[in-house]
């Protein structure tokens, strides 16, 4: 006789997240490429909840709005990111940021949490290698009513699905799994 092995269905982080909140995923997909109207971070906060799929240039452009409304209102921030690269690419304007916000959390893929520019004591630098969390790209900071942001997995070929949304329980709930993944304490 065998014994039965649990194995979870889902294995992205995604996915996992969306199990937890059924019908999300199923919600409809917004256009937010620039050929379509160029939301405000406002905009994105009065929909509420957006699902997508997109590239590289409207996730960077909706995660420099959510960077600036963190520096704007003086709240932490956590982002993540798939490879030391992509940190490399924005790390001077992250250093930058990362002066004028109360704590910060950087998670990458990063083979050496170490960064060569030293960011300020406030930010806490982790690495997220060889976990379901090494695809995702997120940008999360609060507001009045908690913490909001975006969710997106990388597909490949440049393209990302996931959310944006306004829901402090979604929003929590990605926070307490990559804190629980990780091992390390996230208070947004």
């Amino acid at each position: 006789m065998h014994k039965a092995v649990m194995t979870s269905q889902y294995n992205s982080f995604l996915e996992e997240l969306w199990n937890e909140f059924p019908g999300l995923s199923e919600k409809e997909i917004t256009d937010i490429t620039d050929h379509n109207i160029l939301w405000t971070l406002d905009e994105y906060i009065k929909a509420g909840y957006v699902n997508f799929k997109t590239g590289r240039k409207e996730l960077y452009r909706l995660s420099i709005l959510l960077e600036n409304f963190a520096v704007k209102h003086n709240v932490p921030l956590l982002a993540t990111f798939e490879t030391e690269k992509r940190y490399k690419y924005v790390e001077d304007r992250y250093i930058e940021i990362l002066q004028k916000i109360p704590k910060a959390w950087i998670i990458g893929n990063f083979n050496n949490p170490f960064l060569a520019k030293q960011p300020p004591k406030t930010a806490q630098v982790v690495s997220c290698d060889g976990t379901n969390i090494s695809d995702m790209w997120i940008v999360v900071t609060k507001n009045s009513t908690g913490p909001f942001g975006l969710i997106a997995e990388n597909m490949g070929d440049g393209q990302y699905r996931g959310f944006f949304s306004t829901n402090p329980s979604v929003i929590q709930r990605s926070i307490d799994n990559i804190s629980k993944f990780l091992r390390i304490s996230i208070e947004i």
